[in-house]
């Protein structure tokens, strides 16, 4: 996959999804620090981000399997991968709910207790570049 370089205000889209508003500000943080041209939305729920794919294509989703039940957050997942060609990144808590958030169309995952570099390095294995 080719990646993209979006420092020069080319706008990455990205999808925050979390129930934790202080785990979305985090990761906020994290993506503003690390891409200068960031277009980042929040969701705390499985309906606001479909309602938020509903109105606009994102770059690069990163949700959380605990937002919702396991199924629910797959179904999610699903939902971002057919509706645009959104890379999506899991986190979870799991090891053991990689598998079916990969199944789900997920690039990657996460756990919630990985460093920021982890992270990033899955942003980009994605094939997206955070290069500030």
């Amino acid at each position: 996959m080719t990646q993209t370089d979006h420092r020069r205000g080319s706008g990455l889209a990205v999808l925050i999804v979390d129930a934790d508003r202080r785990v979305r500000s985090a990761m906020r943080q994290l993506m503003e620090a690390t891409c200068l041209s960031a277009d980042i939305v929040e969701a705390g729920s499985v309906a606001a981000a479909l309602s938020a794919a509903d109105t606009q294509s994102f770059d690069l989703a990163l949700v959380d399997l605990l937002v919702a039940d396991l199924e629910s957050s797959c179904g999610l997942i699903r939902q971002l991968r057919t509706q645009s060609p959104t890379q999506v990144i899991a986190l979870g808590v799991r090891q053991d709910d990689a598998a079916h958030a990969i199944r789900a169309g997920a690039h990657s995952f996460v756990r919630k207790s990985g460093s920021s570099e982890q992270l990033i390095q899955a942003v980009q294995a994605a094939g997206v570049s955070l290069i500030s």
